[in-house]
């Protein structure tokens, strides 16, 4: 019993001796019907690599971009006046020219409002002329006492009394007109007109200055809208810095007279010097608004002095009057001539104190009445304006795209809906977004190929501005590329889905690698280079980047061996973690059955080269 387990352990030694033995007969078997790889895989640390050589050859870098195409130019026409479509006199797809009418709104309304704006303006005079002669009328101070006979008219009583002439309390006669209050009315009249002027110098400031702003807006409208030529820069903030999103030609227009057409090298890029002209012919509109502003002020202030004056010789003509009513007497005498018949005593007021029902207009007064007649009279431009707007026009010539008002239709000025919509024939654009890790390569000017999904059909396209503001909602900046699509003569549907390659390097003869070969970190770029057995990091400076190889500007040198795969690297999933190919890190695991093995000694699946121990 003993001797049959001694022989059993020592024949489970010897047959682990030999499955030892028959791996490492296997691994030779693997090095002779697998070639020289197989062998360096096993006998060589340096074979346990993939490599390549960097050599001369042409790469070409495309990026790829996707969007919607839209008309380049398009105007949606409003009506820029409420009121009744009586007229629509285009229909989709028709063709149309610059100025042509598109439709008409009934102009019974309009034409009201003009007339009303007029009566408007005329009222808004008569008050301002009332109000003068009030300041100037000796009877209607507000401060004087009457003890005149009760009617109550503006005439000039208490200086000329009435027509012919009066008897006074103290018995005599008096006629004409006291020459204090004369004088003061001359003051009055004065500085009335005083303060007219340069009430409406004051206005005509305010217009000037109106203007001068808008004129500041249209000068450094192409500024702002600027695109700089750059071709030298390839750092994304440099890119970025000298980039701007042209114009946005998909504005809603409601004045029918304004044409808001781009100019047709809007989008074209400028150079550094052209943009500089621009930014000092903004300064200098900048500067004359400012000026227009500082006139304005002044005129203001002269206005208020006006005002001041008018209300000082007012005060002088109240006192005045009142002094001659005071040496004059109380009216009780009966009236002896004159157009004014029977006794003047019969309307005279009993204790005297009482004040006059009429009332003098004060300089403020005045400059209200000059204001309310220059808000009428801009009312009436508006409405005449409007009434010109019952012609809806289009400022551009191309295609009627879309028709969204009928004849009967109830139209709201500056509709958003309700609007005739005219496209351009200057082309389509296609609207991106590109991250930050790539808008460094994205330059206006970059042409490339546009395909039109539904169709496959392809055109010629053109980079035409990159946009400098993160569009992204996300922690990943992106930003706006519009890109400018040539139909060819072809008509395409706004809308249409397309897929845009721009090319955006190509280089031949120059060094090449792999791209499986590039290892970036952060900003630095490196390459494991295979020489003389040994490998060594190299860092490299890349330029265009292929779909397969890169270009390698700087680092390494045509020749050299650089390793693509790490053929014993660690293969990382889930849960376990294990090695590649046979570089004598692995074990070999598990039994070899299921065949015999030739050579190495293993023939027809016995052992020969020695018998069990034990037996």
């Amino acid at each position: 019993m003993t001797q049959d387990m001694t022989r059993k352990k020592g024949l489970r030694a010897w047959f682990t001796k030999g499955r030892l033995i028959g791996a490492g007969v296997v691994a030779g078997a693997i090095v002779v019907t697998g070639g020289g790889i197989a062998w360096a895989n096993v006998g060589s640390a340096a074979a346990a690599y993939r490599t390549a050589t960097a050599e001369i050859g042409s790469v070409d870098e495309t990026l790829s971009l996707s969007g919607t195409l839209a008309s380049a130019t398009r105007r949606d026409r409003a009506f820029a006046a409420s009121g009744t479509v009586d007229a629509v006199n285009v229909a989709v797809g028709d063709e149309v020219e610059a100025g042509d009418v598109l439709a008409t709104i009934d102009p019974s309304d309009l034409e009201d409002a003009v007339d009303a704006a007029e009566s408007a303006v005329a009222d808004a005079e008569q008050q301002l002329a009332d109000d003068l002669d009030s300041q100037t009328s000796t009877s209607s101070s507000s401060t004087s006492t009457s003890s005149d006979a009760g009617d109550d008219t503006q005439a000039e009583t208490a200086a000329s009394g009435s027509s012919g002439s009066s008897s006074s309390a103290g018995g005599g006669s008096s006629s004409g007109t006291d020459p204090a209050v004369e004088a003061a009315v001359q003051k009055v009249v004065a500085a009335q007109q005083n303060l007219l002027t340069l009430a409406q110098a004051a206005a005509d400031a305010l217009a000037a200055s109106t203007d001068e702003s808008a004129n500041a807006q249209t000068v450094c409208q192409p500024f702002l809208d600027a695109t700089l030529v750059d071709d030298t820069e390839t750092d994304a903030d440099a890119d970025a810095d000298a980039e701007t999103d042209a114009d946005a030609e998909t504005d809603t227009e409601t004045d029918a007279d304004t044409d808001t057409e781009a100019e047709a090298d809007a989008d074209e890029p400028l150079t550094l010097e052209a943009v500089q002209e621009l930014l000092v012919s903004c300064q200098e509109a900048i500067a004359g608004t400012g000026d227009a502003q500082t006139v304005v002020a002044s005129a203001q202030d002269a206005v208020q002095a006006a005002v001041t004056d008018l209300d000082s010789v007012l005060t002088e003509l109240r006192e005045a009057i009142a002094a001659s009513s005071s040496s004059s007497g109380g009216s009780s005498g009966s009236s002896t001539s004159g157009s004014s018949s029977g006794s003047s005593s019969a309307g005279s007021t009993s204790g005297g104190g009482g004040s006059s029902e009429s009332s003098t207009a004060s300089a403020a007064d005045i400059v209200a009445d000059q204001a309310a007649i220059s808000l009428a009279e801009a009312e009436l431009a508006i409405a005449e304006h409007e009434l010109t707007a019952a012609e809806l026009t289009t400022p551009i010539s191309g295609t009627v795209a879309y028709v969204g008002v009928a004849v009967g239709d109830d139209v709201s000025a500056g509709s958003t809906t309700q609007v005739i919509t005219i496209i351009g024939d200057d082309g389509y654009t296609v609207e991106s977004t590109v991250t930050l890790a790539q808008i460094a390569k994205v330059e206006a000017g970059q042409t490339g190929t546009a395909v039109v999904t539904s169709s496959g059909a392809s055109y010629s396209a053109t980079v035409s501005s990159v946009g400098v503001i993160n569009v992204s909602e996300t922690s990943t900046p992106s930003f706006t590329v519009e890109i400018a699509v040539d139909p060819a003569g072809d008509t395409l549907l706004n809308g249409a889905a397309v897929e845009v390659a721009v090319d955006l390097a190509a280089a031949s003869d120059v060094l090449t690698v792999p791209l499986s070969a590039l290892h970036v970190d952060g900003t630095t770029t490196t390459v494991q280079v295979l020489d003389g057995g040994e490998v060594s990091s190299v860092e490299v400076e890349v330029g265009a980047i292929g779909t397969d190889v890169a270009e390698i500007v700087s680092g390494l040198s045509e020749g050299d061996e650089v390793v693509i795969a790490d053929l014993g690297a660690d293969i990382t999933s889930d849960d376990t973690s294990t090695t590649t190919g046979f570089s004598g890190r692995g074990d070999f695991s598990g039994d070899f059955s299921g065949g015999d093995f030739s050579g190495g000694g293993f023939s027809g699946g016995g052992f020969s080269g020695g018998t069990p121990p034990g037996q």
